[in-house]
């Protein structure tokens, strides 16, 4: 087994000295008319400054899930790296990365084991509140959701 660089991630230690309220000041404002943020900087400045999400922090080596075992809940990297191990493939995932999302939507076991590779700090999205806001969505919406959640989860 090979380990390999980072999968995904965005520079966190920048985006964070950016601050929770940046995307609402006039400096974030001229950024995003400028294309200055990827629109993957922007969703991890969006959910850092949520306050419907919880945090947690797992240490370094704590497992955060098993292959076989049920997300009860999806993990938005903060900071930190991950490992992936899916057989005897190994991936990193950095901060901005989102573990179990689709498995849980979709109420699927974890086809992965996960480790913290360092102390990895997350936000917790509860299955909990999700099946809550999905369940008032138009039917149509829903079924666009589950074929998008299908066709990731062919991809992992």
């Amino acid at each position: 087994m090979t380990a390999q660089p980072l999968c995904f991630s965005v520079d966190s230690e920048k985006l964070v000295k950016l601050g929770a309220h940046y995307l609402h000041s006039g400096e974030g404002s001229a950024a995003l008319k400028a294309g200055h943020l990827s629109s993957d900087e922007r969703l991890f400045l969006s959910i850092l400054r949520t306050p419907l999400l919880n945090e947690n922090l797992f240490l370094k080596n704590k497992k955060i899930i098993e292959i076989g075992q049920k997300f009860e809940d999806a993990y938005f990297v903060v900071h930190g790296e991950v490992q992936i191990q899916r057989g005897n493939k190994i991936h990193m995932l950095g901060a901005g990365s989102v573990l179990g999302l689709a498995e849980g939507m979709a109420g699927l076991a974890s086809r992965y084991t996960a480790v913290a590779l360092t102390s990895v700090q997350v936000k917790i999205i509860s299955f909990h509140k999700v099946n809550q806001i999905v369940k008032v969505l138009p039917a149509e919406l829903r079924l666009i959701m589950a074929t998008i959640i299908k066709r990731n989860l062919t991809t992992i």
